[in-house]
């Protein structure tokens, strides 16, 4: 199946001071609200705020994000509170161990702490790709995608680790969620969430796959998986993915690798919004 393109456009024709030689490596999305996005990028401590027209607004701008590392992999918004929070897939803490980190800013952009997340992880590439926060029955939690191969070379699965909200402020954790095994994509690049509803996107595959949870159990749900492709195969960078409505998602691509094809210059280092197609809209 194919998602169906609503709009798209390059990043630096939407962003103060963008040329066409600007770098603006995306590699997550968060939803502000219906009208804004919020875009991290692993080669910038920048967020961009940027409107969902997609057109060249005044209030499209690039704010400051001081943090420990270069660079983010993914970006979450607690929406209770309009918070932000900003992945790190890979640093290592006081003791030398490899982790990922959550660094936390207010809604203005302030900054409120970096905090590591408890899961050792095997290599600086190996670390946590997406991030998404929910609230559950009054528990709060991430979930953080967790590349496949956790050491074995035909495991291609990956898991999400659910972590919970500490006293302290920083996460401690829950438990792990293994994907299924049709979501053995060639990697696992973002992932959102929405209501009990999980999209997982992969840059190599160039495919995005969906799926149900129990929210209570975070068990998978029989039967309500679904895999789906871009609308060309120019789509080689897409690493960042957010729900804005149930049938409808917004994407954005990272920088086109010199050893990738030439024609995915034209869709990297932009943001896109897709929709699911409608025969597959009310699938459970």
């Amino acid at each position: 199946m194919q998602l169906e393109l609503v709009r798209e456009e390059k990043l630096y024709r939407l962003l103060p001071g963008g040329t066409p030689s600007s770098r603006f490596e995306a590699s997550g999305v968060a939803l502000g609200n219906d009208t804004t996005a919020l875009v991290v990028f692993d080669n910038l401590n920048l967020i961009a705020r940027v409107d969902l027209s997609l057109k060249r607004k005044r209030t499209n701008r690039l704010l400051p994000a001081p943090s420990l590392g270069l660079g983010f992999e993914d970006i979450a918004i607690k929406k209770r509170d309009g918070r932000v929070l900003c992945l790190i897939e890979a640093l290592e803490d006081f003791n030398g161990a490899l982790r990922g980190f959550v660094a936390e800013y207010e809604a203005d952009g302030s900054f409120i702490r970096c905090t590591p997340l408890p899961t050792e992880l095997a290599g600086a590439n190996k670390g946590f790709e997406g991030l998404a926060h929910a609230e559950h029955r009054g528990r709060e939690l991430l979930y953080a995608l967790h590349e496949g191969n956790h050491g074995r070379k035909q495991d291609r699965s990956g898991r999400i680790d659910v972590f919970e909200r500490a006293r302290d402020g920083g996460w401690k954790p829950s438990r792990s969620i293994r994907l299924p095994k049709d979501a053995d994509l060639d990697d696992h690049a973002a992932l959102a969430y929405r209501d009990g509803r999980i999209a997982i996107v992969s840059q190599a595959s160039a495919r995005i796959w969906m799926a149900r949870f129990d929210d209570k159990t975070l068990d998978w749900i029989p039967g309500s998986s679904a895999r789906y492709r871009f609308p060309s195969e120019d789509y080689g960078n897409v690493e960042g993915v957010a729900w804005l409505s149930a049938d409808t998602l917004v994407a954005v691509s990272d920088r086109r690798k010199k050893d990738q094809p030439k024609r995915f210059v034209d869709k990297d280092q932009s943001i896109h919004v897709f929709r699911i197609p409608s025969s597959t809209r009310g699938r459970k």
